[in-house]
């Protein structure tokens, strides 16, 4: 919660009423928000493996010294490792367009398979299956060793080739009803800004690697951070 400070007294100091009122204004914008760092298996369990189909479940652990939520897509070809948000216990979508969602997500990829799409991150529809064409959602994905910014809106995607990705990683994603805004590495400047193919329908965070044909594939994530907006505009 954020408190705005405009008038600063010295002591016994008098000020007036209406100084106050506005000295002491909460200011909500950009400070709702909900934060996992993956430093105990109680934040797991605010997360969802249902739709896992790898030979190896999520789990907490320490990987390269540091603590993360591990996702090993492995077992099989198409398998896959994911974990959702929950809410209330349950996988579901956890905001919409409309709260101006910002997703930050510290990740450790490491080196994926080139073969196909490996993985995505970021904001996706909670039913939506891993690596589903054109699901909606405003998210990173890794496709033959190319990170791509993506935007869908269930029907087609607008994408922006990245480059390759590094091991280590900070992103970031702004959703609004006319634009998904992408970051890399805390850079002010988006790395891609897309203003078609945006989704309307609710979203959940969403966090999936893929075994391809080329082998198995690994992704680590030691904190989310979730912030709203709360802008209707």
């Amino acid at each position: 919660m954020g408190i705005r400070h405009k008038a600063v007294k010295e002591t016994l100091e008098k000020g007036t009423h209406e100084e106050w009122n506005d000295d002491h204004e909460v200011n909500y914008q950009a400070v709702i928000h909900h934060q996992d760092i993956f430093l105990d298996f109680g934040t797991i369990a605010e997360w969802n493996a249902a739709q896992n189909t790898s030979g190896t479940n999520p789990t907490i652990t320490l990987v390269g010294g540091f603590v993360c939520a591990r996702l090993a897509a492995t077992g099989g070809v198409g398998n896959f490792g994911t974990i959702r948000h929950e809410l209330v216990g349950a996988a579901a979508d956890i905001t919409n367009h409309t709260a101006q969602p910002i997703l930050h997500m510290a990740l450790d990829i490491q080196t994926p398979t080139a073969d196909n799409a490996t993985h995505e991150f970021g904001f996706m529809a909670n039913a939506g299956l891993p690596f589903a064409a054109n699901q909606n959602g405003a998210f990173f994905r890794i496709d033959n060793n190319v990170l791509f910014a993506v935007s869908s809106d269930g029907a087609a995607e607008t994408t922006t080739d990245l480059g390759a990705p590094n091991q280590f990683g900070n992103y970031k994603v702004k959703h609004t009803a006319t634009a998904d805004t992408f970051f890399v590495d805390d850079n002010e400047t988006p790395v891609a800004t897309h203003t078609t193919n945006i989704s309307a329908a609710d979203l959940t965070i969403k966090l999936t690697c893929a075994d391809r044909a080329a082998g198995d594939n690994y992704l680590n994530c030691q904190a989310t951070c979730l912030c709203t907006l709360r802008q209707t505009a």
